[in-house]
């Protein structure tokens, strides 16, 4: 079982981790088959964890303990915390990517905003100016929330599309640290 990012960069998977704290390694007898699951000691070494591994080369750093006979619970995948919460940090870490369901919202924003601008432009002018009041605030949300989770002005920049000075100059005052 595994995930894809929606780049098509990053596909992520649950890597099973030995007692000595190693990666598993494919296991031959099963076709060179690298399901956390399949290390379970039958043909191979027990895994005594799990953690979250990604097709570019990154690994998880921390681990997660393996609920035998339950997937769901050992991968997390519907889970806050866990392989697929570690490795959606990753990608979005790396990749920056808005989630598909924020884009949708977006999109479909800009589009009835559009249509509203056909048949009721005054309409669509107090949607704008609610959009131009709310946004600064949401900015500042992000940028302390960003802060709090000790993302570099760097990154917050680049979020932001802008230098890493323009985004301190704009929002350190709105942050403690």
């Amino acid at each position: 079982m595994g995930w894809v990012d929606e780049s098509g960069r990053h596909e992520g998977r649950v890597a099973a981790v030995l007692a000595d704290g190693q990666e598993a390694a494919p296991i031959v007898a099963l076709g060179g088959s690298t399901a956390w699951w399949d290390s379970d000691g039958t043909v191979s070494e027990r895994a005594v964890a799990v953690k979250a591994a990604c097709g570019c080369g990154w690994r998880a750093s921390g681990t997660h303990p393996v609920v035998w006979g339950d997937v769901e619970a050992t991968e997390g995948e519907h889970a806050r915390t866990g392989p697929c919460a570690d490795w959606e940090y990753h990608v979005t870490t790396v990749e920056g990517l808005l989630p598909r369901d924020v884009e949708q919202m977006l999109t479909a924003l800009q589009e009835r905003i559009g249509e509203l601008s056909r048949t009721r432009p005054v309409t669509a002018l107090r949607a704008v100016a609610r959009l131009q009041d709310t946004a600064p605030g949401l900015a500042v949300e992000a940028v302390r929330a960003a802060r709090a989770a000790f993302v570099t002005w760097e990154a917050i920049g680049a979020g932001l599309g802008c230098s890493r000075q323009s985004a301190h100059e704009r929002y350190a005052h709105h942050v403690k640290e």
